[in-house]
């Protein structure tokens, strides 16, 4: 693992604004990969936003070298909405990513990230299993025993509380999952960021080494 696992409160100046730039956009369902709905990457529909904001978050890895005109990132940023479940989140990575940023954008702190070790190795998620847990919402035999077996290969190392307005990063090869989508009826927002890459202009990848014994 090479990227560190950080926290910032307080993240947006106006979170309020951001909400309803989410609100006024259109979420669709996936594939059952992911539950809940997402907006196309924000990329597609507010350059700024999606400018303005993965800026902000490298700053928090890289405060000096955020601004610098030469330093370049790959990466996709959904707003994502899901709303209260029968089902919690499977326990997965992100391998095709370098890290992950989440920004907690709903009034209820009951529906935070967790990072995980692995203890044993686990069986190959079923996505139909999957299908049945996050788009039907059924509280599927089929769903609980994917779940069972999901959870008792791993052991949970550290949890963050889905407080308004936080901002967590971690890398995208830790283990990570959600046990509890939120008890309020409404939706749990977020903003999704997976960074592919980041580096200097035709330069080598910026890498952020984290001593073994330090990582979390």
């Amino acid at each position: 693992m090479l990227w560190p696992t950080l926290c910032v409160d307080d993240f947006f100046k106006n979170p309020e604004a951001v909400i309803d730039f989410a609100n006024k956009q259109k979420f669709s369902k996936g594939d059952g990969r992911w539950p809940g709905e997402r907006t196309e990457s924000t990329n597609l529909y507010s350059k700024e936003f999606f400018a303005d904001t993965t800026q902000k978050i490298v700053a928090a890895l890289y405060p000096k070298e955020a601004l610098d005109p030469n330093l370049r990132w790959i990466a996709e940023q959904y707003f994502q909405r899901i709303p209260k479940s029968k089902n919690p989140g499977l326990v997965h990575t992100d391998p095709k990513y370098e890290f992950t940023s989440v920004i907690y954008l709903s009034d209820h702190e009951d529906a935070g990230t967790a990072i995980y070790k692995q203890i044993k190795t686990p069986i190959p998620d079923d996505l139909e299993s999957k299908k049945k847990g996050y788009l039907k919402d059924e509280a599927s035999k089929e769903f609980q025993k994917a779940l069972k077996n999901n959870r008792e290969c791993f052991q949970k190392t550290l949890e963050f509380t889905s407080l308004k307005n936080r901002m967590i990063l971690f890398d995208s090869r830790h283990h990570h999952g959600v046990e509890n989508f939120g008890k309020s009826k409404e939706p749990r927002l977020t903003l999704i960021t997976f960074f592919r890459s980041i580096g200097k202009e035709g330069g080598e990848p910026l890498k952020y080494h984290v001593n073994e014994c330090t990582r979390p």
